[in-house]
């Protein structure tokens, strides 16, 4: 069963995710590198990865060396969920729920799999109308020393600050036509997602930036090429050193004690 608040147009959303991947595959590349950074700093054998897009994380995770007990995918876009199953299809312990995550899924995952050591909530926060909602749903499957990791994009990255300074958006947390595309509600700051985080009973205890991004998608679609690897992980080192201006923030964050 769907929950109704995180319910969204799923057909839509990956027509115009797909649309517009161009830039995105960079973006997955160094948000992956991100989140694989959290993972293997824990090593966690049982995991939630809740929204996987279209690249899962689990044979990444695989690739460095670890195990683990469980890794439930919790995806409701048809397309994005049938790419886990093929990523994980020589997976012993993965499993993929087609479903929007929310309290019957996270019912469903602690009867059959027990707590997580690690929660995943990749790229999704700022797209559900209820992230307090899928907040505390998180929180129930969380073990109590389990953590949980968080990106969404950065209401003050260098190139929303630029399209303000262009006088395109009247302020930064104004949503773009991409945002308004892709059926997001909101963009955060660092601060506002510490704040959610806290009130959903998250203690924050890590946070940094995910490449450092001039230009829209569309526009470093045009010139990614002419950039070349070097300068895109140039690029990543400065989003890492001022995750003030990056594209993209993360917060790791724990679960308090019940």
């Amino acid at each position: 069963m769907n929950d109704g608040a995180n319910e969204r147009d799923i057909r839509a959303y990956e027509a115009a995710y797909a649309s517009t991947y161009d830039f995105e595959s960079v973006q997955v590349r160094f948000r992956r590198e991100a989140v694989l950074a959290s993972l293997l700093a824990r090593t966690p054998r049982r995991v939630v990865e809740i929204g996987c897009g279209m690249e899962p994380l689990l044979p990444h995770y695989l690739a460095s060396g670890n195990t683990i007990d469980s890794w439930v995918v919790v995806e409701p876009a048809p397309m994005f969920a049938q790419a886990a199953r093929e990523a994980g299809k020589d997976c012993a312990g993965m499993v993929v729920i087609e479903d929007f995550y929310g309290d019957e899924v996270a019912g469903r995952i602690l009867g059959e799999h027990g707590l997580a050591d690690m929660v995943v909530c990749s790229g999704l926060l700022h797209e559900v109308a209820d992230p307090m909602g899928l907040l505390h749903a998180i929180r129930k499957v969380m073990a109590d020393d389990a953590l949980v990791h968080v990106n969404v994009p950065n209401a003050a990255s260098l190139h929303r600050r630029l399209a303000k300074a262009m006088g395109l958006i009247q302020d930064l947390e104004t949503l773009s036509d991409r945002n308004v595309e892709l059926q997001q509600h909101r963009v955060y700051s660092l601060a506002t997602l510490q704040r959610d985080l806290q009130a959903a009973g998250l203690r924050p205890v890590e946070d940094g930036g995910i490449l450092m991004k001039p230009f829209t998608h569309a526009q470093m679609s045009t010139v990614v090429d002419a950039l070349g690897s070097d300068i895109l992980e140039g690029l990543s080192v400065l989003g890492r050193e001022l995750p003030e201006l990056s594209s993209e923030i993360f917060v790791n964050a724990t679960a308090e004690t019940r």
